[in-house]
């Protein structure tokens, strides 16, 4: 697992100003995308030329080239990116204090592979796993910590009908944030909710079958616990998944007064979305920022939903 913490502090590279950071990040950013861009073209046309052509020569030529351009020159560009990111590390640190305080050393809610595996927060199992920007601290008096995670597993299958060839891939399963809060519910709930993968569309997931076709309930030892799902269950799923256009449950579990959520997501917390364009530093600063005050709204969300306190109606 590839696991990143609270490291803001750029080693052995030249402070710049403003302009001159902003130039740097936009010619890696710009660098990355192309190469990305004709990789991929160059792997699709020795793909396409393999059925046509029938020329090894070529296919290895294309395929090579694409490979080429991703490690020698989108790989060091993307590596350079993210170290000149790093100098703004002040910036962020400060943020990040007035929003959620001091972190603790070590963190007593941590996100990693171990925890991830243990909790099964994705009803299908996972063989690699990316945790970055795990931050941990307090909002309104609650304790949490949150990180940007990416669940993937290698899947084999046969690469014809035909034959008993066989190839790998590697499926992203998860790709979102994962918070963890501590004393948030009633200590009696015991319940953990997955996704059961099936395609949403545009069902009203308060109704109890919709729901049920959606969600698997079930205990920690492993018992079906539909019955424990509540109206409000159902009403906090809802409002989550309606927090931003792509948010979807993944996993959430409600044990011994704690929460986990693990939600799909293109929201980036404490970080800036791949798509911004770096050139713009003030346009970082912002996004860093609003991506605080969204974790603040999501735990706004979470907290006043009376699905915590065990009740029912």
């Amino acid at each position: 697992m590839r696991k990143k913490r609270n490291d803001f502090d750029a080693v052995g590279v030249e402070r710049m100003t403003d302009a001159e950071l902003s130039k740097k990040l936009g010619g890696y950013q710009r660098t990355e995308s192309i190469s990305i861009s004709l990789g991929v073209l160059l792997v699709i046309a020795g793909c396409i030329s393999m059925f046509i052509q029938h020329d090894p020569i070529l296919v290895c030529a294309l395929a090579f080239s694409g490979v080429a351009l991703f490690l020698l020159v989108a790989k060091p560009a993307q590596t350079k990116k993210k170290a000149l990111m790093q100098q703004l590390g002040s910036f962020f640190r400060t943020e990040l204090a007035k929003a959620f305080g001091p972190e603790p050393e070590p963190a007593t809610l941590p996100i990693d592979w171990a925890y991830l595996k243990a909790t099964k927060l994705s009803a299908v199992p996972f063989t690699e796993c990316t945790v970055t920007d795990f931050h941990e601290g307090e909002y309104k008096g609650l304790r949490f910590s949150a990180a940007n995670v990416e669940l993937r597993r290698t899947v084999e299958e046969k690469s014809g009908p035909d034959n008993d060839n066989w190839m790998t891939r590697t499926e992203t399963l998860f790709r979102g944030i994962v918070v963890r809060c501590k004393g948030i519910c009633s200590p009696t709930l015991d319940i953990a909710l997955n996704d059961m993968f099936q395609e949403r569309k545009k069902d009203d997931i308060t109704d109890p079958a919709a729901f049920r076709k959606h969600f698997a309930a079930h205990t920690a030892d492993g018992r079906e616990a539909d019955d424990q799902v509540t109206p409000q269950l159902r009403d906090l799923v809802q409002k989550l998944e309606a927090s931003s256009s792509s948010a979807k449950l993944c996993g959430l579990i409600l044990r011994g007064g704690d929460l986990t959520l693990a939600l799909n997501t293109r929201y980036v917390f404490a970080g800036v979305p791949e798509e911004l364009d770096l050139r713009d530093i003030d346009g970082i600063r912002k996004w860093f920022t609003a991506s605080l005050t969204g974790m603040g709204n999501l735990l706004d969300l979470i907290t006043e939903s009376p699905a915590l306190t065990g009740g029912t109606e």
